[in-house]
């Protein structure tokens, strides 16, 4: 699921974006595996994590138990948010983005954009995170 690139930049930021235009059936898919994959976090369930990231994060991190102390160290809000909120899917730059607003550990708002990719088989899968937050705000 979660990056391999952790990027800060104000949320404010320019980036081109187009509604993404897809079907219900696949709204609902991205969000269940986003939500899967926040409850294995707060269950510390290093397995169930690691399977809903795309192959590509897979081999990068090669096991759950790397991907989970690189989630554990690097995404706080993602690995223990109090709170979080599905905004509207986008494309941008031809990719499949879900942002979600997360309310952290430390009671800070950020805004995580899931980079979602489609498998071969039709589902989907986490291919990366995106962190982003308010000017002024700390991670």
């Amino acid at each position: 699921m979660l990056a391999v690139v952790f990027m800060l930049q104000p949320a404010s930021a320019q980036i081109p974006t187009a509604p993404a235009n897809l079907a219900a059936k696949d709204v609902a898919d991205i969000r269940n595996i986003i939500i899967g994959q926040i409850d294995a976090f707060r269950k510390d369930d290093a397995e169930k994590a690691f399977s809903f990231a795309a192959p590509e994060l897979k081999k990068i991190f090669r096991t759950p138990d790397v991907f989970l102390y690189m989630v554990r160290k690097s995404y706080k809000s993602v690995y223990r948010p109090q709170k979080f909120d599905f905004r509207t899917i986008q494309r941008i730059d031809g990719k499949v983005v879900q942002p979600v607003t997360i309310i952290g550990p430390s009671g800070v708002t950020e805004t995580a954009l899931y980079i979602m990719e489609i498998q071969p088989d039709g589902t989907w899968r986490i291919g990366a995170c995106i962190m982003a937050q308010e000017p002024g705000n700390d991670t």
